[in-house]
């Protein structure tokens, strides 16, 4: 009895070590959204953002990147008291993330793998923009979306688009 109670116990075992060791989690993938507070277009996207977050939090750490100087800490929670936000945000004032995926507006969004360390997706959230202050009426192209799905799913996607937004300042660098 004793054996068979081993035997079995060692058996689940291994299978739930297989079983945990196979199974695919993309928790160790975040969702970097360069903001600032005081962007129209970073308010108006905000909406959309917290619904995508709601929709693929599961899979994709979401975070707030604000770069510029001018966002205080009590700024960005207004923005994200003022527009529904719940995902976690924080800010870049060294300019760190911005620089490691050479990003230069605002809204732009990378999804990037922690572990393999490779960038998956760099750039607009849809096609909603067209031009600074230019929107179009309707909405056809919605890459981040579709990217968070392909991730999820293996569908291919377009890895790379040109944000539209309004301009990171590098020049209000704290110097370190």
């Amino acid at each position: 009895m004793g054996k068979i109670f081993t035997s079995i116990f060692i058996l689940f075992f291994a299978i739930s070590i297989g079983i945990s060791q196979n199974s695919t989690t993309f928790k160790d993938k975040s969702v970097y959204i360069f903001l600032l507070h005081d962007c129209v277009i970073c308010q108006s996207y905000a909406p959309y953002l917290e619904e995508l977050y709601q929709n693929h939090q599961s899979s994709f750490n979401f975070i707030g990147v604000f770069p510029n100087f001018i966002s205080k800490e009590k700024d960005i929670q207004t923005f994200k008291e003022n527009f529904g936000i719940s995902f976690s945000t924080k800010t870049d004032y060294f300019k760190s993330l911005t620089k490691q995926f050479n990003v230069t507006v605002t809204p732009e969004v990378i999804i990037y793998d922690e572990v393999k360390k490779e960038v998956l997706y760099q750039g607009r959230i849809d096609d909603e923009f067209f031009a600074i202050g230019k929107r179009k009426q309707v909405v056809s192209s919605h890459e981040l979306k579709d990217a968070l799905d392909g991730i999820v799913s293996g569908i291919p996607f377009n890895k790379k688009t040109t944000p539209i937004g309004c301009f990171i300042n590098f020049e209000d660098l704290i110097k370190k």
